[in-house]
Order: C-alpha cells, then structure tokens, then sequence
C-alpha cells in the first residue's frame, strides 16, 4: 500500500522506527519531508503525497495536535480525499483534545512494541484492501470461491483473543486440541494433545527486559547489554540470556516458558506443516535467518519483533522461525514415552534445556518448526532469546 505517515517534528524518531517496520513489509510509505522545497510547492506536494495514499497513518501526541501543528493541515487534507485514516496514539491523552475526526475513528494504542503493533494492523488493512480490489475486479465463479475463503480466514484472525500480561505484552490464545508433533525426521510423529494456553505474539524485547532489569535489581544484565542503545534498540528481541534469566524473567511477568509440545503447536497449528507460513521453504520476506554475524548484534543481526507478518503461524505468533533462537521449558530428550499424550513436560532432569525456532544468522535448514535443538541452561550466545506463555484461567 502507499502510506502518508504524519508526525510532529518531535516525533521524529518513533516516526522513523515505524517507516522501517512498514518498509520492511514492502509498503511505500511517504515519511521524510526534510527534503521538500518550502513555500507552495511544499505544500502542493504534500497535498499530493496524501491524495495518492491508500493510508493516512497519523502519530498522535500533544505537539501533533498543537494549533500550529502542520499534522492538523496534512489530517484536513485526508478527510477531504476520503483516504482512510488510522490515529496512533503515542502516549496518553484526553480524548476531548483530539480532533473530531480524530475521536470518530479508532486509533491504536499500546505500551507493548509500537512499530510491531501497527505493523500488525497495517498488514491486516492491506489484507482488507486487497481483497476489496480483487472483489471488484472480477466476477468469476473460481475468484469469488477464493474470496470466500479468504474472508473466512480474515474473520477467524479478527477473532483472535489478544490480552496483555504484566509485562504488557500481547499474548494470542492457542485454543485446545490436538496436533500432531514431530516429523519422523527431528523427532517421532505422533499426536499429542494440548490444553488451551497463551502464548506471547512477540519475541520479549530488549525495552521489555529492562524494565525487568529495573524492578528487580539484582540480574545480571544479558550478554552485549552493553552496547545497547535504548533510543534505537527497545524493539528488537533480547538476547545473550540463559535458561534461567529467561524463566525468571516470565515469572516476574506472571507467566512461564512454553513448553516443548505448546511452542510446536503455536507455530504448527493442527495442518502438520513444516514451518509456522505453511510447507514452502524459508525466504527473506518470511524470516530473518542467514545474516553473517554481526558484533553488536543489535546493529544488523536481528530484526526489529514483528517485522515479518508473512511469517507468521496459523494463530497469529510472528517469529517462530528465525529471528531469535527461543527457550522453551523442557530439557531436552530424544525419547518421548508413549503415555506422555497429553500436555507433555519431558523429562525431570537432563543436561541441556530446548531450544527451538532457529535464530538470525542459523541456515535455512535449522527454521523447521520441528527442529529441536538443546544448549546448557547456563549458556548465554547472541542469537538466543525467548517469549513467554501463560495458562487460561
């Protein structure tokens, strides 16, 4: 989609984290107006640039809707084109202050990871305006079949149950069921029988983890911690944790770690695919994977968290494959006893905890959303991270 993306000038650099997420996605997105001569021809191209947009993405905050604010003007000219309007709400505000078109419409609004958050529900407008093209393009019996499915599939995800833990990150529901586990290559086949769960949408980011740095006090900082940059670096996934870091961390959350069994549902569902996108292999729109290794990491080797929608399972969890390599609770094991059917845990002890997903410099190869891999629980390497997962109560 062309999207006009209106920020005050103070806003700059949450602006920019957002034009790379919407980049990445493939969208043409009208973000630097640095450049543009001043006068009328400003404003004419302004006027343009918003006329041609299938999306006008406005950042809302006290100096975007200050009097002088040239937002107010870019907004004017939106709802006079009809372009459909999508507030983002940066921080908190009184909803009598915002302009009446403004307050019309619903506008985002999340303390979890902003750029991921409106990645998400710009990919699902464009879903939307797509399919609203295809549908008046043609008449066909076979197109119409496939648009049904489509809408189908659209209103399960809009149905999705999203809540938020304490941590305030958003967490999908993975309804009960059975699926079946494994592919007779990385482990035994076999059904398995999971109850309902919660599983976090995105990998716990860095911005995340230090505000659990903060509250508790006493943990050791991660691995490369010191060459964060907190300005630039709050979106990406943690890493350089152990085992340990990342269970206490879910349990300072009011959460735990997926299980072995929970993690490959969450990003299998009940079809038996390969990866969390379906059976075709890994690419560079889907998953970050393959990347030379980078010191420090957070420079060019992992991904802001859900830049990826392409890649996400059949619930909605984005970067089970690539990105971060992921603990999940169990210790490792390559026998599976047959009673354990239900909800399975593994072992009571062993040598090394799993690990799952594959991680941003791993080859294709290792982004099966059966491959299990294992590591000490002390280790703590630049391309391993985590989410959490939580039980319906």
């Amino acid at each position: 989609m062309r999207i006009f993306l209106s920020y005050a000038s103070q806003d700059q650099e949450q602006a920019k984290s957002i034009y790379l997420a919407l980049r990445d996605q493939g969208h043409k997105v009208f973000f630097d107006r640095a450049d543009l001569p001043a006068g009328e021809e400003y404003h004419n191209r302004i006027r343009a640039a918003v006329e041609k947009s299938n999306l006008f993405l406005i950042l809302i905050s006290p100096d975007a809707i200050d009097s002088g604010s040239y937002t107010l003007t870019e907004l004017a000219i939106a709802e006079k084109a009809s372009v459909k309007i999508l507030p983002v709400m940066l921080r908190k505000m009184d909803i009598e202050k915002l302009p009446a078109s403004i307050k019309a419409v619903t506008f985002l609004e999340t303390d979890g990871s902003l750029p991921g958050f409106v990645a998400a529900e710009v990919h699902r407008i464009a879903g939307e305006w797509r399919w609203k093209r295809l549908k008046y393009a043609t008449l066909a019996a076979a197109v119409l079949v496939l648009i049904s499915v489509g809408l189908f599939y659209g209103l399960k995800a809009r149905s999705r149950t999203v809540v938020h833990g304490k941590d305030g990150a958003p967490a999908l529901l993975i309804p009960a069921g059975a699926f079946v586990m494994g592919d007779d290559e990385e482990s035994p086949r076999r059904e398995i029988f999971v109850d309902a769960f919660y599983m976090d949408q995105f990998e716990i980011t860095v911005g995340r983890y230090a505000k659990f740095l903060e509250a508790t006090g006493n943990v050791r900082p991660p691995e490369e911690w010191e060459t964060v940059n907190m300005q630039s670096d709050s979106e990406f996934p943690v890493v350089g944790v152990d085992w340990g870091d990342a269970a206490g961390y879910c349990q300072w959350a009011g959460k735990r770690l997926p299980t072995d069994a929970e993690w490959e549902k969450a990003a299998r569902g009940a079809d038996e695919r390969k990866y969390p996108w379906g059976s075709d292999a890994p690419t560079t729109d889907r998953a970050r994977y393959g990347k030379p290794y980078q010191n420090p990491v957070y420079k060019d080797g992992v991904a802001r968290v859900g830049s990826y929608p392409k890649g996400a399972s059949p619930f909605g969890v984005y970067d089970l494959s690539g990105n971060v390599t992921e603990w999940v609770a169990d210790w490792f094991s390559e026998s599976f006893p047959r009673s354990e059917a239900r909800n399975p845990k593994g072992p009571d002890s062993g040598t090394g905890r799993v690990l799952r997903g594959g991680g941003w410099s791993d080859p294709a190869e290792r982004l099966s959303a059966t491959k299990r891999m294992y590591a000490s629980p002390g280790n703590r390497a630049d391309d391993i991270g985590f989410r959490c997962a939580s039980d319906v109560k």
